[in-house]
This record gives C-alpha cells, sequence and structure tokens, in this order.
C-alpha cells in the first residue's frame, strides 16, 4: 500500500509537470493522415502539405486488411497518433481500402478507445460507413468548391463557444470557400433527423434543421471523438485568399482540439520518457 501510494504521487507529480508544459501546439499535435494510395489527387496533396507544414504528420497508407503503413513501408498503429485525419475528393465512393471490415474495425477501435478523428469532404460518410450515425446515408454531390465567397459554416448555439472557432468572431459566418474545384463532398442534407452529433455550425445560405446540409458536427464514439467538415469547405488549393486562410485555420484549431483531448496526445516533459495522456490518466483509474 505504502509503494502504491509512493507510485501514485509520482504519477501525479509527472502528471502535474507534463500539464505545465502543455498548452497543445500545433507542433505537438501528431496527425496521421490517411490515404487509400500512394497516389493523391490535387486537393487532398495540398490539404496534407499543409498539415506537414503545421503539425507532426506521417502519411498513412491503408490496405483491406486493417493495417497502416508509412511511405517506407513500416507498419505503424493508429495508436501513435493522438489525430487521424481523412480527406477524400477525388471519386463519389471512399477508397475500397477503407471500405474494407477490418479497416473499420480498427479504426473504430481506435476512437472508442479515445482517439480523435476529422473527415473532411467525402470522408464525412465515414461517420455512416462506421455506424456511428445511422440517421440515413450522407449525400454525395459535386463541386467541391463554388464561388463567389458566400460558402462556409454559420457557428449554431453550440459552436459559438466551441475552441474550434477560437479566433474567429462567432456572431458572423466564417467563409470557407471563395474559388470553383472540382471534387466530391458530403453533407448531411436530407439526412433525415438531425445528426445524432453536436451541429457546430450549419451552411452559410438556405438549409433548415430538417433538410439542411450541417456540415459541421462532432462526435462522442466511446473515449473518443469525430468532427465533420463537408458541404463545399475544403478547397485548400485556394491558398491565397481570406477563405482559404479561415479554412486553414479553422483546420489547425480541429486538430489542436482533437489532439488536446485525444488519449493518444504524446506527453514528453524534459528529461523524461514519452508516454500518452491516457497511460497517465489510467494510473489513477
Amino acid at each position: 500500500m505504502k509503494h502504491s501510494l509512493i507510485v501514485r504521487c509520482l504519477c501525479l507529480t509527472l502528471l502535474v509537470s507534463a500539464c505545465a508544459i502543455v498548452p497543445v501546439y500545433s507542433a505537438d499535435v501528431t496527425v496521421g493522415l490517411l490515404a487509400g494510395s500512394n497516389k493523391l489527387g490535387e486537393v487532398e496533396e495540398a490539404a496534407y502539405d499543409w498539415a506537414k507544414d503545421n503539425f507532426k504528420t506521417t502519411t498513412l497508407l491503408v490496405d483491406k486488411s486493417g493495417n497502416f503503413k508509412n511511405a517506407g513501408g513500416t507498419a505503424l498503429q493508429p495508436e501513435n497518433f493522438a489525430v487521424l485525419w481523412m480527406f477524400y475528393t477525388e471519386t463519389n465512393t471512399l477508397p475500397d481500402p477503407f471500405l474494407a471490415d477490418a479497416t473499420k474495425k480498427a479504426v473504430l477501435d481506435y476512437v472508442e478507445s479515445g482517439g480523435s478523428m476529422f473527415l473532411s469532404a467525402l470522408a464525412l460518410r465515414y461517420v455512416f460507413e462506421l455506424d456511428v450515425d445511422d440517421g440515413g446515408d450522407p449525400r454525395v454531390f459535386q463541386p467541391l468548391g463554388k464561388e463567389p465567397p458566400e460558402i462556409g459554416v454559420v457557428p449554431t448555439a453550440d459552436g459559438k463557444n466551441h475552441p474550434v472557432f477560437e479566433g474567429f468572431d462567432t456572431s458572423k459566418p466564417v467563409f470557407l470557400t471563395s474559388m470553383q474545384q472540382d471534387g466530391f463532398t458530403s453533407d448531411f442534407f436530407n439526412f433525415g433527423d438531425d445528426p445524432s452529433g453536436t451541429i457546430l455550425g450549419t451552411k452559410t445560405r438556405g438549409g433548415g434543421a430538417g433538410g439542411g446540409e450541417r456540415p459541421f458536427v462532432e462526435y462522442e464514439v466511446g473515449d473518443g471523438i469525430v468532427i465533420t467538415l463537408g458541404h463545399h469547405n475544403g478547397v485548400y488549393t485556394d491558398a491565397k485568399s481570406k477563405e482559404g486562410a479561415n479554412l486553414r485555420k479553422l483546420t489547425a484549431n480541429v486538430l489542436n482540439y482533437l489532439g488536446e483531448n485525444s488519449e493518444f496526445f504524446p506527453v514528453e516533459p524534459t528529461g523524461k520518457l514519452a508516454t500518452t495522456w491516457g497511460n497517465l490518466k489510467a494510473l489513477f483509474e
């Protein structure tokens, strides 16, 4: 009992020390960038290149057996990453490796264990494929981007004080798109009931509770979190406009929020071996 108490005190000291060097910054968040093949589309490449410049990222190639490998062929577990980001626009269905039962199980196990996931553009549909939300079949449509710059999200009452909107004026629409862009995307238009998650933002023009696009949604899945951003809100090739800057800022907020709430966020206090929030918290359960 005495030794157990000492161990717990030491662990508490470690946890406090770790908290002292955090808040989370982009450079601390490990992000697995999910890809169904070695060839990325133009928009996916722009998105993932931006992520590589701002986060600790690894592109993870997924196969139908539920294996995740880096570009060099080394097998990696999803738990190596605080956040998984799936961004896809190339076709009207997700790549086959993501739809394989083994892959879906691996991803769902990761999230339910406390991992975080960001689903962009057509990848919004993954909440349906994973049975995270069974309210209907999300709509698939194109193009990804549209003009003029009136596409974005309107923060809901639940979204206005949410960390994902940090630095934005949530009394106004947040415009995220200003240019035409080929590509497929998805949303919850004619989904049936509202998505079962928390709607953080609706689309900027039209759409009601029964038939609105509702692209920006947060789900609690087991001990983990999934956030979607669909509709015409994924044009990372737009690198010069205010709307393109807003998209990147919002994405950074989302990845940071997901990272700091992930059980697999790495904690590396000075002079200590790296561990994770989940490992530290488990010591007190």
